[in-house]
């Protein structure tokens, strides 16, 4: 069973331990804000902690080929 990704700073590490490439982890962050229009880098405060946006950009992620 997967741990609990808690804020979408949580999910930003944890993508760019996996992938280990900052310049990759932006084009990333870039396609999310494309997808979803929630910016991983940068969040809104009101974004940062939310359990529904966290998950919406877990799953995008996964869409994307990047389980976390």
């Amino acid at each position: 069973m997967a741990v609990a990704v808690a804020s979408l700073a949580d999910l930003a590490a944890r993508l760019e331990k996996k992938i280990g490439n900052a310049a990759s982890t932006s084009a990333i962050s870039t396609r999310l804000i494309l997808r979803t229009g929630i910016n991983l880098r940068q969040p809104r405060p009101e974004h940062a902690n939310d359990p529904a946006v966290v998950e919406k950009l877990r799953a995008a992620l996964a869409d994307m080929g990047y389980a976390l």
